[in-house]
């Protein structure tokens, strides 16, 4: 057995001391079995903590096609909820540089943004990437494309440091899109009226439209956005209106005026 002073006069057993590793595989078998343990252990801890903390809806969500539903899509509340748990704040560091492109004139086409997850220490704990079309996707809205690419990463770092993947996808967008019918139109913001935020009425009466096997999915995706970018009381009005049609009420009767998407699609199945 070798052995050795510490300086305090305490004898040192070397045999004892487990040498700093880079590579788990490499550690002791004792050590690496307690750290599995300890990570499963956690692991199945943070798993009960989101089926039973996260609310669907709001912090993830699925849609139907074809009659099935989807995998579970983590969204941008639930990876929030999760990154507090955790003491994880997420990070952008290469956004600077299209703040800067904007400045200087240039034109941005694609958007790819990295997030880093920082420990309360400022260490990277993991990281994540996410991408978006600016015209394609965002018709040339570029503040949103930057809203929904940092999304889309902070997401994807979620999944990768938290090890969730096996029950959430990234996010809505990874759904095959089917482009039956034009998008969902929007209409310009014209006052701070517009703001106020849905009542849970309509909160409920637009996830209802996830339900819908008549709603496509690519309509689907739009609604998740909106939702996700926190639903006012003007943006589900129209969305009601736009799949069940319009309604007004004469002499104490509610007439339909309008045809909605849904009563349309039905009569032509």
């Amino acid at each position: 057995m070798q052995a050795n002073g510490n300086g305090n006069g305490q004898i040192v057993d070397y045999h004892d001391v487990q040498p700093a590793v880079i590579n788990p595989m490499d550690a002791s078998p004792a050590i690496f079995r307690a750290g599995l343990d300890r990570r499963k252990e956690n692991r199945g801890t943070l798993i009960d903590w989101i089926r039973s903390s996260l609310v669907e809806g709001r912090d993830y969500g699925s849609i139907m096609i074809k009659g099935n539903r989807s995998k579970p899509s983590l969204l941008k509340p639930g990876a929030e909820k999760i990154a507090g748990m955790l003491g994880l704040i997420p990070r952008f560091p290469n956004l600077k540089q299209y703040e800067d492109a904007v400045l200087d004139g240039k034109t941005i086409t694609t958007i790819i943004l990295k997030c880093e997850l920082h420990n309360q220490i400022g260490e990277v704990i993991g990281e994540g990437v996410g991408a978006r079309s600016v015209e394609t996707q965002d018709n040339g809205d570029l503040n949103k494309s930057l809203k929904m690419a940092a999304k889309s990463a902070m997401i994807d770092s979620m999944l990768r440091t938290a090890g969730i993947s096996e029950i959430f996808t990234q996010d809505i967008e990874e759904m095959p899109p089917v482009e039956r019918t034009q998008p969902i139109p929007e209409q310009p913001r014209t006052n701070t009226q517009n703001d106020e935020l849905a009542s849970e009425k309509q909160h409920a009466a637009v996830r209802g439209l996830i339900e819908n096997d008549l709603v496509y999915p690519s309509e689907k995706r739009q609604i998740h956005e909106f939702i996700e970018e926190g639903l006012t009381k003007v943006k589900a009005k129209e969305l009601l209106d736009f799949f069940y049609g319009v309604s007004i009420l004469v002499d104490g009767v509610w007439t339909k005026t309008s045809m909605g998407k849904l009563e349309e699609r039905r009569n032509n199945s």
